[in-house]
C-alpha cells in the first residue's frame, strides 16, 4: 500500500525562494532515476508527513509526474521539526531497491526477570526487496532471551518473501546482560585517603630534625 504524492513542476532555485515555499506548507524536493532528466518539484508538506507517519516508503506520483517512486532521503532541519527537502526515485514494482527499515523488539526477555537488562544494539537494517514490498518495519521476538545471551538478525521473524537481508545476519541486535556494578560514593571516598593541607610540609619539617 501506498499514499499519493501530488507534485508540481519547480523551475525555481535558491534558499530565499524555498524558504518562502515552506512558509506556504510546501516543500522542494526532485524525482529521478531509470534514465529520465531529473525534474524539480513542489510537494505538500502535509502529503509527506502523513506518508512518513504512515511508515510508507513509496509513494503513488500523481500532477505533473506519475508511476511511484520511492523516498530516497527525506531531509529534516537540525531539530528534525520542519521537513526541508525530498529526494524521490522513481521505482517499478519489477525491479529492487534496497532500504534501511527500522528493527523493533517484540515480547519480554526472561532473562530481565534474573535481573539482566536488555540493550537493543541495532535499531536498522538494510534489505533489498521489491518496491512495493517494503516493510514499515522488522522484528526480533526475544520471549527466550535469557540472561547473558544474544540474539543476531538471523532472529528476524518476518523478512519479506523474496526480500534479501543486505546487513550481515551474524549482527549482534539485541543482548540481555547483567547490569554494571553501583560504585558507592562512600567506598570511593574511603578508598582515596584526602590529602590534609600542610601534611606534607609538616612530615618534611620531621624528617629534617631527624
Amino acid at each position: 500500500m501506498s499514499d499519493i504524492l501530488q507534485v508540481e513542476k519547480r523551475d525555481f532555485t535558491g534558499k530565499r525562494r524555498n524558504h518562502r515555499l515552506r512558509l506556504e506548507g510546501k516543500l522542494p524536493g526532485i524525482i529521478y532515476g531509470h534514465g529520465e532528466e531529473p525534474v524539480s518539484v513542489v510537494v505538500p508538506a502535509d502529503q509527506l508527513r502523513t506518508t512518513l507517519r504512515h511508515g510508507h516508503k513509496v509513494v503513488d506520483l500523481a500532477g505533473a509526474a506519475s508511476g511511484q517512486a520511492l523516498l530516497q532521503d527525506v531531509q529534516w532541519d537540525t531539530f528534525h521539526q520542519h521537513l526541508i527537502h525530498v529526494d524521490l526515485l522513481r521505482v517499478d514494482a519489477s525491479e529492487r531497491v534496497t532500504v534501511e527499515v527500522p528493527l523493533l523488539l517484540r515480547g519480554e526477555a526472561p532473562g530481565e526477570k534474573e535481573g539482566g537488562v536488555v540493550a537493543h544494539i541495532l535499531h536498522y537494517v538494510e534489505i533489498e526487496t521489491s518496491p512495493i514490498a517494503i516493510p514499515e518495519a522488522l522484528h526480533i521476538n526475544i520471549n527466550h532471551l535469557a540472561l547473558n545471551q544474544s540474539l543476531t538478525l538471523a532472529a528476524i521473524t518476518d523478512l519479506p518473501s523474496g526480500a534479501t537481508l543486505i546487513t550481515d545476519a551474524e549482527t549482534v541486535a539485541v543482548q540481555c546482560e547483567e547490569p554494571a556494578p553501583e560504585v558507592e560514593e562512600e567506598a570511593l571516598a574511603g578508598a582515596v585517603e584526602p590529602e590534609v593541607i600542610g601534611r606534607k610540609a609538616a612530615e618534611e619539617e620531621e624528617g629534617e630534625e631527624k
